[in-house]
């Protein structure tokens, strides 16, 4: 892949961009192979207004006023910064992620058996890729609901072939009674990806995009930091939505999501409460709640409850949509905002039980990412510098170059 290269030392230099429901972070990272994690050379994230909308299209106008705000400033601050810490190489590689509701992921498992032994060959398993594919495009063309939001295939992966329910690498030799191939692929708004191709070619003429939905650079990043962990629920916490992945055997096996996330509870604290919206998201950041119950009446605390049952209910909702009859597994980890993981953590907890009668444990991950990725110094730095939660998980997956060359772009 052809990421910004400082040839000696075999550092590689990406620019990131990452679409949220409801904000757009531009960013350029460094990575070195020799460390843990990537080196933030500049960050900015663009907000949407935090304001009342009535539907999805307000949002999504919002998002993209937001992402050519973050282009430009990548354009003139970002590169600005590089050139100074680094130096006059072009900058000839983007990295995009996005997020639900603007994205969409899709895994495909196809099976192949036979009561005699067979030769698990590439040409096999091309074809059982191909039906997987095809299954995809069909889904597309049948629903509805992805004809409204006008996506288009952007990226896919092979994520694990299994012969006999073993993991393998192909090599011609194996010999097995069945094959499974699992497919992932990740689907983008279009106006999304127009608008993408058409800045780079007008701010980075000549370099090459590498596009994402923002569930699979979360799975596997996750999978890598937690080897040990192969079953567990991804949930990414937007401000304008909610999305789950459902990882089983160390495979994402199911995704979904509500257009609901940390803005729409805001605006529904500050109709309820009679406080501005941004005062009512500030609520968010404390853990129990009670920074603000203890000075509402009654009547407002038992509105602020409905609120947060509510809530629980969405996810709920989402966890009993996991493509199988098994329950969600019982680990689960919360990426949201850096200060407002606590405070989703204890809902999405209460979501989890609602909807298995089972108990499950629900961790922060960016306490687990810096923890594990960083020294105590390099987390409170970046805290400090850039306490931006999806840099961290775009950031790391840059850095991890194994997983990027997996996919294929389209």
């Amino acid at each position: 892949m052809g990421f910004f290269s400082s040839g000696k030392n075999k550092v590689q230099y990406g620019a990131l961009i990452d679409i949220g429901s409801g904000s757009v972070l531009a960013a350029i990272v460094a990575s070195d192979p020799t460390k843990t994690h990537p080196d933030i050379i500049w960050s900015k994230r663009e907000y949407s207004p935090l304001r009342k909308i009535q539907s999805v299209n307000d949002s999504a106008k919002s998002v993209m006023t937001s992402l050519m705000n973050a282009l430009m400033s990548l354009d003139g601050e970002g590169r600005k910064a590089y050139y100074e810490k680094i130096g006059s190489q072009k900058i000839d590689s983007l990295q995009v992620t996005v997020a639900a509701p603007w994205s969409y992921t899709a895994t495909k498992t196809i099976s192949y058996q036979n009561e005699e032994e067979f030769e698990v060959s590439d040409t096999l398993v091309s074809e059982l890729l191909r039906t997987a594919q095809q299954k995809v495009e069909s889904e597309m063309l049948e629903n509805e609901k992805i004809h409204e939001l006008g996506l288009a295939i952007v990226a896919r992966s092979t994520i694990k072939i299994l012969a006999n329910g073993y993991a393998v690498h192909v090599t011609g030799k194996q010999k097995a009674n069945s094959v499974r191939v699992i497919e992932a692929t990740a689907v983008v708004q279009k106006y999304l990806i127009n608008a993408i191709t058409d800045a780079k070619e007008k701010m980075f003429p000549g370099s090459t995009l590498f596009q994402y939905s923002f569930m699979l650079p979360y799975y596997l990043t996750m999978s890598n930091i937690m080897a040990q962990t192969t079953e567990f629920c991804l949930v990414d916490i937007t401000y304008e939505s909610t999305e789950i992945g459902i990882v089983r055997d160390g495979v994402l096996t199911y995704c979904t999501h509500t257009p609901y996330g940390s803005f729409s509870i805001a605006r529904e604290i500050s109709e309820a409460l009679g406080v501005p919206l941004e005062e009512a998201y500030g609520y968010l950041t404390c853990n129990d709640m009670t920074c603000f119950v203890i000075q509402s009446s009654e009547k407002q605390q038992e509105e602020i409850n409905k609120i947060l049952k509510a809530y629980q209910i969405r996810i709920s909702e989402l966890f009993k949509e996991t493509g199988d009859t098994l329950a969600i597994p019982k680990k689960i980890y919360i990426h949201g905002n850096l200060e407002t993981e606590p405070f989703f953590n204890q809902h999405i907890l209460k979501a989890a039980t609602t909807a298995t009668k089972m108990p499950h444990a629900a961790y922060n991950v960016s306490a687990e990412l810096l923890n594990k990725q960083y020294s105590p110094e390099d987390a409170a730095a970046f805290k400090t510098t850039s306490p931006d939660t999806a840099l961290l998980i775009s950031a790391q997956f840059f850095h991890t170059r194994d997983q990027q060359s997996k996919f294929e772009q389209l």
